[in-house]
């Protein structure tokens, strides 16, 4: 056994040290052509040569010296208008800036390369970009979007056959589901990811899949095949000299020996997968080793130690903005303190972690996922059946073309041969053709029928989930008001008995039961806003202000706020009163609610337009950026944290729906700092106004 484990540490050093040879000959070389080419004036050359010598040292894993000469090559091919080596070039910096895990920066030059060099960069190059912007999101803790990004890569290598492109988006899509830990969905994943690597034979892929599967089957709780395919990943990345997957795989081996128990082998290789992290330049990699040995040492029964060495990981997911990576430092320094009996710092980490995880880990992101996931395939068989149709249209010109030749042919038949065989011929012709068309015809047809069944099943999922919601809703305040109520009655008998952590306790409780009860009553004012079965009626604008008005009295009083509306005579609205209510109430309270430093004045106004009813409804508050007014009617969309701004995220998806309703329009303009006018348009009724 002695021999074989010395034979293979014999292997291993020879092939890295053959490996790191031929590196430094490229390296040798490049730099010896480099030299001679200095000494002329800026030409092609030159710059692929530099672009070359960052490709090597970032293969190497030397990115800082990758970066300086990917920009040199930038900047030489620019001088040259070369926009093939510039977008080349390009590559390479968001590549390195991906590995050094600043990915702020790498984000910005994937973006500029798809936004403008996308006529330059190839299809394969580009279905690459989008899935490192989807990895990159994914780091920072936006699975939806990184989920949503990362299908337009798939799209993308499927339609030009690139078998690479798709494994690796396989894996992508993986990691988001393992990080959301829908585990089964993130194995089927990577194990498709696996059987292409070994199609392509990437011996990188290979290895990444071996270690992926192995943390999957980590989190199931079967931990022989977890060392198993840990080990194999180790060999794998040991003979393809991938330093980064040696130093991972003796982090993933650290985590099953953790978990066997085996505490010093966990440490013994943590401590090694920690050591290369580092000294790769990878913070990412790092923050994990810092955390896995933290955790071991937990369960060793050394908390202080435990507290040191995650704390350091905790600073850097802090410097690369990573909320997955701060997620797991939170919980596990509530962990350490809760082992060190701290209970005081162990709740403060606790609460830290449970308010982060809401923001990362929900169902709604794993819904949306799903949602996702059916558009894409929706969108597959739409194209599908737009080939089908451009195949038919083409097989119908060709058709007319063969009939056009076949009467060419036919008369010149006709000079020479009797009329009968020329008509038999004809006819066997225009019959094979009709039976083609008809079987495409045929299989079209299916393909409508196929996607009108899956929007009547889309429809009837819809009405389900509305009724759920209201059902749900209304049936879960029952209990909720049984615990305020036995809340409350402890809060008033026991008060005397409880310390001040029982205190703060009771305070949560019922500061959870009234948020519950708010988002349960936003919920069932979601679920009526699209009911078919509610009445409209011929509304007075001017009656309608008054109620809004005086139902809104106590909060304007409280915070000293202005609701401006003048009298109007104008049309009258064709909508259900309370809907046209409960709409005004939501947009003038969040104009009052989300205030900035001004007492709050909201101004409502309404005029024809267009034979429409438009309403505008403006304030002074805080405003909306740019890139958040596409999401605010987005249904739980919370654009600022609960501590700042009370809500459920539900009010204005509640506003667009009662709208859409009626076939009318919602939108806003806003300019941050100043304000926000929010405008939609509703049914008018009749030309003449109605008298209040």
């Amino acid at each position: 056994m002695l021999s074989m484990h010395l034979r293979y540490l014999c292997f291993t050093l020879f092939v890295a040290i053959a490996n790191l040879v031929v590196a430094n000959t490229k390296i040798d070389s490049l730099m010896g052509q480099l030299s001679l080419l200095e000494k002329q004036r800026p030409s092609l050359s030159l710059a692929q040569t530099r672009h070359d010598l960052g490709e090597q040292y970032r293969n190497d894993g030397k990115f800082e010296k990758a970066l300086i000469e990917f920009t040199t090559g930038f900047e030489y091919a620019k001088t040259l208008n070369n926009l093939s080596l510039m977008t080349d070039c390009m590559l390479g910096l968001a590549k390195s800036h991906q590995r050094l895990t600043r990915f702020e920066k790498a984000l910005e030059y994937y973006t500029t390369l798809v936004t403008n060099y996308d006529h330059v960069i190839e299809m394969e190059q580009k279905g690459f970009i989008y899935s490192q912007i989807s990895d990159i999101y994914q780091n920072l803790g936006e699975n939806q979007k990184a989920y949503e990004i990362q299908m337009q890569a798939l799209q993308i290598s499927e339609e030009i056959a690139d078998t690479n492109g798709i494994a690796r988006s396989n894996y992508s899509l993986a990691s988001i589901f393992y990080y959301q830990q829908q585990y089964d969905e993130a194995l089927s994943y990577y194990e498709n990811a696996y059987r292409l690597g070994q199609l392509v034979d990437n011996g990188r892929l290979i290895y990444s899949c071996l270690a992926a599967i192995g943390s999957v089957y980590e989190k199931k709780g079967d931990m022989e095949q977890s060392l198993h395919y840990n080990q194999r990943s180790l060999q794998m990345a040991t003979e393809i000299s991938y330093s980064f997957g040696v130093a991972y795989a003796y982090g993933n081996l650290g985590a099953n020996y953790w978990l066997l128990g085996e505490f010093k082998k966990a440490e013994n290789y943590y401590l090694k997968s920690l050591q290369m992290k580092e000294e790769l330049g990878d913070k990412w990699g790092a923050i994990g080793g810092n955390y896995g040995l933290g955790d071991t040492y937990i369960s060793w029964g050394f908390p202080d130690q435990a507290i040191a060495i995650i704390s350091v990981g905790l600073e850097l997911s802090k410097s690369i903005d990573s909320k997955p990576r701060l997620l797991e430092g939170y919980k596990l320094l509530s962990d350490a303190y809760t082992k060190k009996n701290d209970k005081d710092l162990a709740f403060e980490y606790l609460s830290k972690y449970v308010s982060l995880k809401d923001s990362i880990i929900n169902e709604k992101t794993v819904e949306e996922m799903g949602q996702s996931k059916r558009r894409y395939e929706i969108q597959k068989r739409e194209q599908e059946i737009k080939l089908l149709k451009a195949d038919n249209e083409l097989f119908e010109k060709n058709q007319k073309i063969q009939n056009l030749r076949n009467y060419s042919f036919g008369f010149a038949i006709l000079l020479l041969l009797v009329a009968s065989g020329w008509f038999f011929s004809r006819n066997k012709l225009h019959q094979k053709m009709n039976n083609l068309l008809e079987e495409k015809n045929a299989m079209l047809n299916h393909k409508n029928d196929e996607i009108h069944i899956k929007n009547e099943q889309l429809a009837e999922s819809n009405e389900n989930l509305s009724q759920f919601a209201y059902v749900a809703s209304h049936d879960l305040k029952e209990p909720l008001r049984m615990i305020n109520s036995y809340t409350r009655l402890l809060e008033r008998r026991y008060t005397g008995l409880f310390d001040e952590n029982a205190k703060e306790f009771m305070f949560y409780i019922t500061d959870a039961v009234g948020r519950m009860t708010t988002l349960l009553d936003d919920l069932l004012d979601f679920s009526r806003a699209g009911n078919n079965k509610v009445v409209s009626e011929l509304l007075n604008f001017n009656d309608i202000m008054f109620i809004v008005k005086s139902n809104l009295q106590v909060q304007l009083g409280e915070l000293n706020a202005t609701l401006v509306a003048e009298e109007k005579d104008i049309p009258a609205i064709n909508v259900n009163r309370t809907q046209l209510i409960q709409l005004i109430q939501n947009l003038v309270s969040n104009g009052v609610k989300f205030r900035g430093e001004r007492d709050p004045v909201v101004t409502v106004d309404c005029v024809p337009k267009d034979g429409m009813m438009l309403f505008s409804i403006a304030d002074n508050g805080i405003g909306i950026s740019d890139e958040n007014k596409p999401k605010v009617f987005e249904m739980f969309r919370r654009l600022h944290t609960r501590e700042e701004y009370a809500g459920t995220g539900i009010g204005l998806a509640t506003c667009k729906r009662i709208i859409d309703h009626y076939g009318g329009d919602i939108w806003v303009e806003s300019t941050l700092g100043e304000g926000s006018t929010f405008f939609f348009t509703l049914p008018a009724g009749t030309e003449e106004p109605v008298l209040a």
